[in-house]
């Protein structure tokens, strides 16, 4: 329903500045169309804006209460707790599931003198393992009982998506509201699009405004995401790619301003839906994606996590040199909870998986900068700084 209010609401702002543009306002008033176009596009801006902060002040994110835990929360692998924490399935929390099976009693974790490492089938996979686990554990050992760690990239490779996509099913409906984020980004795509709308039309920024409207929603949307994701666990390091967004905003929006200016009354149009863009951005991140049950889960394993940050992770480390098939209940959680990495990060299988995904986006990236670089972004760089555009050449 939101989506589709979101929808109507562009496709009326559009058909009416197009009308604005047809419709002869200046014989019948005397008033310049441009300008009664400001005073309605400014009325709707105000209501953009208005519903904007009321729907960040009812979302907005509630302090997280950590209690004081032992243990992880009862039902909760660690790939849950994994997601769970910051809304994002790494290589981690699929790889920390080895150690849990182990402590089930559902395989032996073997290592041989020559430092290899074997994974050998004790029982079969049962009802009581999550959907994801089954088809993770039935793929690893559907050929043979016992597995070389090495071989698991190449078995798991096929299902990593599935896997995936069935502990976000597991946990998303009961810790998170998808209706917030889901909102927020249909709020940013609408607010975008009037900008692409105002300058590729109105003004004279042509296939460049699209070009930076595309960019201005993917740093939008993205940067936000990763922000608010992993804002619980590392904060510095959201506040920097928070920080980084909006400078990277800026400067596209800045060059979309410069080139698609053509008189006053648009770049004031531009300017204010600018401003209501970049508001969009700073806001969202502020939003609370999380069910009330997700934050008393996120609570606990951020105090299971101060637990073993203050009274075991020495002891734990220093242990599980000697004996780590005694912390097998724990270390996974440990783990994904980014409070130590001695021992497990032997079985962490999965990084080469993702190693080859990440370099396949660098790779199509470089690709898309390189055509536009050597394709228009030299003409268009160069128009910028000569004072001269496309649009204002063929007028002449």
């Amino acid at each position: 329903m939101k989506k589709n209010l979101v929808g109507i609401g562009i496709f009326f702002i559009i058909f009416l500045f197009v009308g604005l543009s047809v419709i002869p306002f200046e014989n019948w008033t005397n008033l310049d169309s441009y300008f009664i176009m400001f005073i309605i596009f400014s009325v709707i801006c105000g209501i953009y804006l208005i519903g904007l902060i009321i729907f960040v002040i009812l979302n907005r994110k509630k302090k997280i209460i950590e209690v004081v835990e032992f243990s992880a929360p009862d039902g909760m692998t660690p790939a849950d707790a994994g997601y769970v924490i910051d809304k994002s399935i790494d290589d981690r929390d699929i790889s920390s599931l080895l150690i849990y099976w182990a402590e089930k009693k559902y395989i032996e974790i073997i290592q041989n003198e020559d430092k290899t490492v074997i994974l050998k089938k004790l029982k079969d996979a049962d009802e009581e393992m999550k959907s994801y686990e089954q088809t993770m554990f039935n793929t690893v050992f559907s050929q043979k009982v016992e597995v070389n760690l090495k071989d698991l990239p190449v078995i798991i490779k096929p299902i990593t998506s599935t896997i995936k996509k069935q502990i976000k099913d597991e946990n998303n409906k009961k810790y998170f509201n998808s209706k917030i984020e889901s909102t927020s980004t249909w709020l940013t795509l609408g607010i975008t699009c009037l900008l692409v709308f105002l300058s590729y039309f109105f003004g004279s920024g042509g296939t460049f405004s699209i070009i930076c409207g595309v960019i201005i929603f993917a740093i939008s949307t993205i940067f936000s995401n990763i922000c608010n994701k992993v804002y619980i666990q590392k904060k510095l390091k959201a506040i920097i790619l928070y920080i980084v967004g909006i400078v990277l905003f800026l400067i596209f929006a800045l060059l979309n301003l410069v080139y698609s200016f053509t008189n006053l009354y648009v770049l004031g149009l531009i300017t204010i839906t600018t401003f209501l863009c970049l508001l969009t951005y700073i806001l969202c991140p502020f939003l609370e994606y999380r069910t009330k049950e997700g934050q008393f889960v996120v609570g606990r394993l951020l105090g299971l996590k101060k637990y073993l940050e203050v009274t075991e992770k020495e002891k734990i480390e220093m242990l599980i040199k000697e004996n780590p098939e005694y912390f097998y209940n724990i270390i996974p959680y440990a783990y994904v909870l980014n409070v130590s990495n001695e021992w497990i990060e032997n079985y962490n299988f999965v990084k080469t998986i993702n190693k080859k995904e990440r370099n396949e986006l660098i790779a199509g990236i470089s690709l898309l900068t390189a055509l536009f670089i050597f394709g228009e972004g030299f003409s268009i760089i160069g128009e910028l700084f000569s004072g001269t555009n496309t649009k204002t050449k063929k007028k002449k």
